[in-house]
């Protein structure tokens, strides 16, 4: 009996593990997509201003001298840098899914963890249930006690839950 439930509430710790590992990659992906942008949008300006610049100051060191085209183009540069860097963040971590449920919470899911040998020694009222407890409690091993005071506090919570 102990088993069988240790079985099923492992089973579902692996599910909740599952369930994060996948959240995991989630969240490693998206930081690894929006670092490649911001990599990728750098490396563009950079090519295109490179040659832009040349040309702009050429044109306003012939206006304006070289000391006052530097002084422009530097300004340019930190404002386009600026835009950048707000484009690259300026996207939303995706929010995380809904953590799955706990199967073992569910009462069908604890049917086959009650089920034991002498089962069909219940009787259809509660003398036959009082007997086979009281043979339980008197015959049984801790462990399987531990076992059924689990059950009987997951199906508790279980059914207080829903009422």
């Amino acid at each position: 009996m102990l088993a069988s439930l240790m079985g099923a509430v492992r089973a579902d710790i692996d599910r909740q593990i599952g369930w994060a590992k996948g959240e995991a990659r989630r969240q490693t992906r998206h930081t690894a997509v929006v670092s490649a942008l911001a990599i990728a949008a750098a490396l563009a300006a950079l090519g295109a201003i490179i040659v832009g610049l040349i040309a702009l100051y050429f044109w306003l060191s012939m206006q304006l001298g070289p000391f006052a085209a530097l002084g422009i183009i530097g300004g340019g540069l930190l404002v386009l840098a600026l835009i950048l860097f707000a484009l690259a963040f300026a996207s939303k971590r995706p929010r995380l899914a809904l953590r799955p449920r706990l199967q073992i919470a569910q009462p069908a899911a604890l049917i086959g963890t009650l089920r034991r040998d002498n089962a069909d020694r219940v009787a259809a009222g509660t003398e036959g249930a009082v007997t086979l407890l009281v043979d339980t409690v008197r015959h049984s091993p801790p462990t399987t006690l531990l076992g059924v005071l689990l059950i009987a506090a997951v199906v508790g919570m279980v059914t207080a839950r829903k009422l």
